[in-house]
């Protein structure tokens, strides 16, 4: 399968380093990865009969990328060298309309999304969704949400048969692992410091301390889940910069959680929540992603990961590109 890989941060460099430790695998079931080009913010690399995945890991953490000796190309000419998947692991934009444009003008070329970038989804649903189907192509979106949680995968293939009544997770580590060190007294910039510390709070942390991301989120989930067509403007939300801690409970856990109710009414929703200890998502560290989906044949299921990070959420962007690899 060839592929064009758009974004060389975190989680780029670590889904070129999960294909350079097991693509001889892949190989052996006719199934290897070709990277036949990789774009950061300021260069394309082309290279027909593909790119080494740890050439690039080790110019790009040098910083000496543009010294690398493969052939440079405008990055729109991506679209004319006709990968089978573009794997967008970009940052997000404010607004969402680079990468809308750039999965349309994909689908429009016979070119298949591979996605951890939830601003698009979120912003434009609609859109993205009636332009892969009218083109006949398939988007996928497994890291958009949980990181490394397995989600809309699971969903698809182990419990088409329920329908879901209710979901409510924790879709971003960033905002409830600040809240957790604010309501251990630690005052809210210093929490945000040591979360941008850690590498998992952006320079610009506002979008995650604000409720936008979870709430963007909780927009994917309840487009996909329950096949819905909302926007943000649909989701009502909570951030925590200006939380009154004094009036929370010490015996309960408080979580920011992407909740989405559809028993008798619909409603989205990412809120400040209460949570005994012996709870599901009570239990769960502020770090963790997790989710307890209530269905009506498969019961309740409860999924976490310990620890999410960049390899973590780089695993669920490389089982997808596999999943359209093995035409599932």
């Amino acid at each position: 399968m060839r592929i064009s890989i758009i974004g060389l941060g975190h989680i780029g460099l670590s889904v070129l380093d999960i294909i350079k430790s097991r693509n001889d695998d892949y190989r052996k079931n006719n199934n290897g990865i070709s990277i036949v080009s990789a774009s950061d913010s300021k260069l394309t690399l082309y290279n027909e009969n593909g790119l080494d995945p740890g050439k690039i890991i080790n110019y790009k953490k040098s910083k000496r990328l543009e010294e690398i000796d493969y052939e440079k190309i405008k990055f729109d000419e991506i679209f004319e060298i006709k990968p089978d998947v573009i794997v967008d692991v970009s940052p997000a934009t404010k607004d969402g309309i680079r990468g809308k444009n750039l999965y349309i003008n994909a689908f429009e070329h016979g070119i298949d999304i591979v996605t951890a970038n939830k601003a698009p989804l979120a912003l434009h649903w609609h859109d993205i969704m009636d332009s892969a189907s009218k083109n006949r192509r398939i988007i996928r979106y497994e890291a958009s949400v949980g990181g490394g949680v397995p989600l809309f995968n699971l969903r698809q293939f182990c419990t088409m048969s329920s329908r879901i009544i209710n979901f409510t997770g924790l879709v971003s580590s960033t905002i409830n692992y600040v809240l957790n060190q604010e309501l251990s007294g630690v005052g809210f910039l210093d929490a945000v410091k040591i979360a941008q510390n850690m590498g998992i709070a952006e320079t610009d942390y506002s979008d995650d301390t604000m409720g936008l991301d979870s709430a963007r989120k909780t927009v994917i989930l309840a487009n996909s889940l329950f096949n819905k067509d909302i926007t943000l403007r649909d989701v009502t939300y909570d951030g925590i910069e200006n939380i009154d801690i004094s009036s929370m409970d010490n015996e309960k856990v408080y979580r920011v959680v992407a909740m989405i109710e559809n028993n008798g009414g619909f409603h989205a929703e990412s809120k400040i929540r209460a949570f005994s200890r012996n709870d599901f998502l009570g239990m769960i560290s502020p770090l963790s992603m997790a989710y307890s989906m209530e269905t009506d044949i498969n019961d309740n299921i409860n999924i976490f990961e310990n620890h999410d990070g960049p390899l973590q959420t780089a695993a669920q962007v490389v089982n997808d590109v596999m999943l359209l690899k093995y035409k599932i």
